[in-house]
């Protein structure tokens, strides 16, 4: 097991990494009402075990639905039907989805309650459970309501991933792969070198690729929590495209699998751009194809309207004028911020997509 310790936006952030960790709530949860909010297809019996008595639970669909200003509602109305106060606990039990909108709707009711994050996928270990990003979609722009609020505590407990569907887990590795291309070449090389280990979901194997990942989004975190000196930018790549795909999709299309094709599409703009390796383009899709992941519009199987990829671009929240701050890949490991003008994203999505 792993334990990081993290002082962010002046809150002590606690992350738990390893398998049979769920007993590590008793030290954590001492006074106070807890709600866990659980994803429906989620088992909660061992977390209630460890907690005892004094528990509420609300229950979700779990997938990009959960994301809704209703869900929202639904959830603060019951805290306050129920006369939950700051000091009380949210305990949010599921996927990166169930995670954000947990997070969001914890962060508004009275200002910030106590919020613990048990994420259940890949996904939501290495990504939507950590750093702190909490939002819902709107009018079909994804994550465009939000706040920034720190969990107090994450429990990554690697025995959730024994029975997530295959699909659920490569799109998790979509994210842990966009690690290692943009800030990490060990962790490149590390997945490289054991695709058997990661496919095959061995302990040793996960752990350390969870425990990279989330140390890689720590570091960029506690630099720049509010996303204001453009230093968390880089963690938006392939998202910048990948969102676009999405919300283009009606959201048929998960996350890991669009911000794949986003990695790809970014990575040709930056070579076009003369700032990204030309070596890196086959770099990245090499990469993704070990772990039968898209590396185009075309492998996501699906009709995708060029135009609303691109409305969907135009309404970016990273957008400032006519432009977009991206982070480009310089080579793998390195990045720059790059202000991109939305005609040359738009041009380059025809042709790439087109």
């Amino acid at each position: 097991m792993k334990i990081i310790d993290e002082r962010i936006c002046c809150i002590d952030t606690k992350i738990f990494i390893g398998r049979n960790i769920i007993g590590y709530l008793r030290e954590i949860v001492k006074n106070g009402k807890v709600l866990i909010v659980r994803q429906k297809s989620i088992n909660i019996d061992q977390i209630v075990e460890v907690l005892g008595g004094n528990i509420h639970e609300l229950v979700l669909e779990g997938g990009e639905q959960d994301k809704d200003l209703d869900i929202v509602t639904n959830i603060i109305d019951y805290l306050y039907k129920e006369d939950f106060q700051r000091n009380d606990y949210v305990i949010a039990v599921g996927g990166g989805t169930l995670t954000d909108v947990v997070g969001f709707a914890t962060s508004i009711y009275m200002r910030g309650m106590r919020l613990i994050n048990i994420p259940t996928t890949l996904l939501g270990m290495v990504d939507a459970a950590i750093g702190g990003k909490n939002a819902v979609n709107f009018r079909k722009i994804k994550n465009v309501i939000g706040t920034f609020y720190q969990p107090h505590v994450v429990i990554a407990d690697i025995g959730f991933l024994d029975t997530l569907p295959e699909n659920e887990y490569l799109n998790g590795l979509a994210e842990v792969i966009k690690y290692g291309v943009i800030l990490d070449k060990s962790l490149f090389s590390y997945l490289e070198n054991n695709v058997d280990g990661v496919i095959n979901r061995r302990d040793d194997v996960v752990e350390y690729i969870v425990y990279k990942a989330i140390l890689n989004k720590l570091n960029v975190v506690k630099e720049d929590p509010y996303e204001l000196k453009g230093i968390r930018i880089v963690l938006n790549f392939g998202h910048t495209v990948g969102h676009a795909i999405e919300a283009a999709s009606g959201f048929i299309v998960p996350h890991g699998k669009a911000v794949a094709v986003g990695m790809v599409i970014e990575t040709i703009l930056g070579t076009e751009l003369g700032i990204t390796n030309s070596s890196c383009v086959k770099l990245v899709e090499d990469m993704l194809r070990k772990y039968a992941l898209p590396t185009s519009i075309k492998d996501l199987s699906i009709i995708i309207d060029i135009n609303e990829v691109i409305k969907s671009i135009a309404r970016d929240k990273k957008r400032r004028g006519n432009s977009i701050s991206m982070p480009i890949l310089v080579d793998i490991g390195t990045w720059v911020k790059h202000e991109v003008t939305i005609d040359r994203i738009e041009r380059g999505i025809a042709k790439w997509i087109g």
